[in-house]
């Protein structure tokens, strides 16, 4: 498997994470409405039998990744400085601690490049198709990318690790651009334009003396994967597509690793970690959810 990144470029904010697992499935209904049902079951089949056609990242922030949990932060004497580890780390110094491990320089600041944004809505009355009474509001939340002074145009970025599927990765992105991604789609939230062709990424596939991985999604580890590491986790409340025909929308309680979290491993690196979930609920049993890593190797830090 090779590593080609894909570049998104957001035409608004976006009400829904752009995490892998709600990713894979958006594409999965690509699939069934270019592809049809069949070469969906064939695709979920594939990814069920540990044989995953493609492994997917969640969307990171051009120019930015989750800082690995092995990082430490220098403590500089006769200084102020918190010694906080930042969320997101540059490339270049992404490319540098995975590579030679060191402590990062403390800031007073870290630079987030991705903004919340909370917003007031009035409440519609069922019976009368009007605003209700003074008081009935509620609030959604979105995201978008933060200005960092670069006078470039921002783009999300999926890093995709494949063997035969590029291309029709590149076919379903560009459709999924057409339809929006993620809650409030249909008001304009979660829009993107697919820029570019598929670029190559060779130096996130690994090199020489690479110990350990950490990853850029956030996924569920499977039995077999290794077990020493540093971690952080997200409880999830994942819903079904109004498409799938459940009784009910949720399909439970997730509890998954973040991305950023890494692990020492033996032997060989794999392409992918992380498992493929099946039977979350009751009311659709034959429902899968994704829940793979998408592994970056890095050398361990030997203290």
């Amino acid at each position: 498997m090779k590593t080609y990144q894909f570049r998104l470029k957001p035409l608004s904010s976006w009400a829904t994470p752009w995490h892998a697992d709600t990713l894979f499935a958006a594409l999965a209904w690509q699939v069934s409405q270019r592809l049809g049902v069949d070469a969906l079951h064939l695709m979920l089949d594939a990814f069920a039998d540990g044989r995953p056609p493609f492994v997917l990242s969640d969307a990171l922030p051009e120019g930015w990744f989750p800082c690995p949990l092995t990082a430490e932060v220098q403590i500089l004497p006769n200084s102020n400085l918190k010694a906080r580890r930042p969320q997101w780390i540059s490339e270049d110094q992404f490319r540098h601690l995975i590579t030679q491990p060191a402590p990062l320089v403390p800031q007073e600041h870290w630079h987030q490049p991705i903004a919340a944004v909370r917003s007031l809505h009035a409440c519609i009355d069922r019976s009368l198709g009007t605003t209700a009474g003074e008081g009935n509001l509620f609030e959604t939340e979105g995201w978008h990318l933060r200005d960092h002074n670069t006078g470039s145009t921002q783009h999300l970025i999926v890093y995709v690790r494949t063997v035969d599927w590029l291309d029709r990765l590149h076919q379903l992105f560009r459709s999924l651009s057409a339809e929006g991604f993620g809650k409030r789609k249909t008001v304009g939230q979660g829009a993107f334009e697919l820029t570019g062709e598929p670029q190559p990424c060779e130096w996130l596939d690994g090199f020489e003396g690479a110990n350990a991985f950490v990853s850029l999604s956030h996924f569920v580890p499977a039995p077999t994967d290794p077990t020493q590491g540093r971690w952080s986790l997200l409880v999830k409340y994942p819903k079904f597509s109004p498409r799938v025909p459940a009784a009910s929308p949720f399909k439970g309680r997730l509890l998954m690793f973040r991305p950023g979290s890494a692990f020492h491993t033996e032997g060989e690196l794999r392409p992918f970690y992380g498992t493929i979930l099946r039977r979350l609920s009751n009311h659709f049993p034959e429902a899968v959810h994704y829940a793979l890593a998408f592994p970056v190797p890095m050398r361990w830090p030997e203290d």
